[in-house]
């Protein structure tokens, strides 16, 4: 929060440095200059990049053994908003309108909606998920349900749901998304050790399961018995803050696995084939009210379904 506030000081600087640079001559002007390029980086980090929300599409082969032979569905991904102490976070309304403008079948939230907001305020910062085109399913993230933080409770949980958010929390929903039979499945905070896949035994065969979760490192921990189709997954941020040096920015992203952005593919050993986790980069913050090289990002996936089994 130090640096939340007193990051403000960087307006009457920049006025008072280009002032220096009209007046002064010589070294004493050219080390304004520099003091002035120096602080354009976290000017930006600061005040500029965390408002740019950008869009990615990605297209993604899910083979399954079913008689629609080429369909599709197209979903929207998002995560990590951090609501709460750093007002610089991407609103919600902003998000949900971005999301309308894409035209998805459905949206898939991976958690972590909050950053030591009070529970007071818990409503109205969701609220834009009421007007949501499409059906929204989401789970918690860590800083959700306290690890670390408050746990927040009825406070969320009962929040989404009276904005029509279906909670995917452990349990798994057949339906139909664009005209193609999919599982939407989900699980708890990694970190708060309750994963259950118990709703695995009821699954039918043959339709292409999506398990939504807030920590890709749940991928490590999936039940091998348990197939998948896709994760997806937010909790890494993409390193927030990407200083362009080799290993620093994985150095900082909290898995185990060697999780970024996009699609990984985890090995599986003895079995055949890998997980595939798709990775969002969030739209909040945590640690520093920053993003560099990392804006927060709306991930729009088409998923392929093809018969070739």
């Amino acid at each position: 929060m130090l640096i939340f506030w007193t990051s403000y000081i960087w307006f009457p600087f920049v006025i008072l440095a280009f002032f220096g640079v009209w007046k002064w001559r010589g070294a004493k002007r050219w080390l304004v200059v520099l003091a002035i390029i120096v602080s354009l980086p976290l000017a930006w980090a600061r005040f500029v990049e965390p408002q740019m929300l950008l869009v990615k599409e990605t297209e993604i082969d899910i083979r399954r053994d079913l008689s629609q032979e080429g369909a599709a569905i197209r979903v929207a991904l998002f995560s990590d908003t951090h609501f709460g102490i750093f007002t610089n976070a991407m609103s919600m309304q902003r998000i949900v309108d971005r999301t309308n403008a894409e035209r998805v079948d459905a949206v898939f939230i991976a958690g972590d909606f909050l950053y030591e907001l009070p529970k007071e305020d818990v409503a109205s910062a969701l609220a834009p998920l009421a007007k949501a085109d499409a059906p929204v399913f989401a789970v918690m993230g860590n800083h959700d349900v306290g690890f670390p933080g408050p746990l927040y409770g009825e406070a969320i949980y009962g929040g989404l749901r009276r904005l029509g958010v279906t909670l995917v929390e452990n349990r798994s929903f057949e339906l139909v998304l664009n005209g193609v039979p999919v599982i939407v499945a989900g699980t708890s905070d990694l970190w708060e050790g309750r994963q259950n896949y118990d709703f695995k035994s009821n699954l039918p065969e043959g339709v292409p399961v999506i398990l939504l979760t807030h920590n890709p490192d749940t991928a490590l921990r999936v039940p091998n018995n348990f197939d998948f189709d896709l994760m997806l997954a937010g909790h890494t941020h993409g390193g927030q803050i990407r200083i362009p040096l080799p290993g620093i920015t994985q150095s900082v992203i909290p898995t185990q696995y060697p999780f970024d952005t996009g699609l990984h593919h985890v090995p599986r050993p003895g079995l055949d084939g890998p997980r595939r986790v798709f990775v969002t980069p969030g739209t909040g913050m945590v640690g520093l009210p920053m993003r560099f090289r990392r804006p927060p990002r709306v991930d729009i996936l088409t998923l392929r379904i093809d018969d070739t089994g």
